[in-house]
């Protein structure tokens, strides 16, 4: 009769390093080991990621001496540098990290297929959005120089009087194209793939919407443009797909363009310099905005009707395992609230 082999009673050592490891790979995978979950990737988490790497790009920024730079901080050059630098570090790296160490599908980040209707919605939704957001910051510049309040200029700007190809490329580069695709991967795509299936959407959208204003560290539009994170986050959430809310920016950049004539975007340094506070622009402003409400309200409709249909015929989830709201959050979400905060306590000087 052959004899049994002796089983190792001593526990196994763990990997070093082991939380920058895949997550199936964490495990142990000999004989008498235990099956043990996989970590899952928590909303927390990724916020303290984004607030450490943002704050402190942020921080060497804003300390760093203008003479160790060969261009200036508010140059085009210098607003393409740190802007790429802190949206690939705090918002590019953080995607692939999470997707690499817990197996996150592309599906959850990326979406699915929503189809030419939800494609077209989500331009045709852009079109008024540009109008109101642009109504919202001509009226609310209007109102804060009327009001002689004070306010800090966004983080990362730049003055540039060159209108060659070039600079205008880079612009658009450094300014829309590079910025809108990381932002909706992060905001709209990795943080809705860690957001636990079975919890309640408003919160998801309100935070992604929230955080995106947060980030983007102006104080001017902090109201326009956490109005807009909500949007996109709609957006994101009835088409399941984040190239939709790209889409929205693009059509809201291509109608600016159309109407810039009529509505022009005004500059808070110029007009409280030259105090151009006239009447005309006050009334197209508050006229752009009714009417483009008017157009806003149908299409937002049309996206919610379209959100409750593809609910109706998605197939049930499967919950086993998924992890509750409550655990997504913790010191780690807290952390990165507080790192957030240190980023504006800076910005606005207090």
């Amino acid at each position: 009769m052959p004899k049994e082999e002796a089983v190792d009673s001593a526990p196994s050592e763990e990997p070093e390093f082991a939380f920058f490891l895949p997550a199936d790979q964490e495990q142990g995978e000999g004989e008498g080991q235990e099956s043990v979950p996989s970590p899952a990737a928590t909303v927390g988490n990724v916020i303290l990621f984004c607030g450490v790497f943002s704050t402190i790009i942020t921080l060497i920024w804003k300390f760093m001496p203008d003479t160790i730079l060969p261009f200036a901080k508010t140059s085009l050059i210098g607003f393409s540098v740190i802007t790429l630098a802190r949206l690939f570090l705090s918002l590019l790296l953080p995607v692939a990290f999470f997707v690499f160490r817990y197996r996150i599908e592309d599906a959850r980040i990326l979406g699915r297929n929503p189809g030419i209707g939800a494609v077209i919605l989500s331009f045709l939704i852009g079109c008024p959005s540009s109008l109101i957001l642009v109504s919202m910051h001509n009226l609310l510049v209007r109102f804060f120089i009327a009001k002689a309040i004070p306010l800090t200029l966004p983080a990362f700007f730049y003055a540039s009087e060159d209108i060659s190809t070039e600079s205008r490329l880079l612009a658009l580069a450094a300014a829309f194209i590079i910025p809108v695709l990381l932002q909706e991967l992060f905001f709209r795509g990795l943080l809705f793939s860690v957001w636990p299936q079975s919890s309640a959407v408003f919160p998801k959208i309100l935070l992604s919407g929230f955080l995106f204003a947060v980030y983007l560290q102006n104080p001017v539009d902090f109201i326009p443009l956490f109005l807009l994170g909500i949007l996109l986050a709609y957006v994101r959430h009835a088409t399941d797909h984040f190239l939709c809310p790209v889409i929205t920016q693009i059509s809201m950049l291509v109608t600016y363009w159309v109407f810039s004539s009529l509505l022009p975007y005004l500059d808070y340094i110029t007009v409280s310099i030259t105090g151009d506070l006239d009447s005309i622009s006050l009334y197209t402003a508050i006229a752009a905005l009714v009417m483009s409400l008017l157009a806003f309200l149908p299409v937002l409709s049309q996206l919610r009707r379209m959100s409750h249909d593809a609910a109706k015929t998605a197939p049930p989830q499967d919950e086993t395992g998924t992890e509750s709201a409550h655990g997504q959050f913790g010191w780690s979400f807290g952390l990165g609230l507080i790192f957030f905060a240190t980023s504006w306590v800076l910005l606005l000087g207090i």
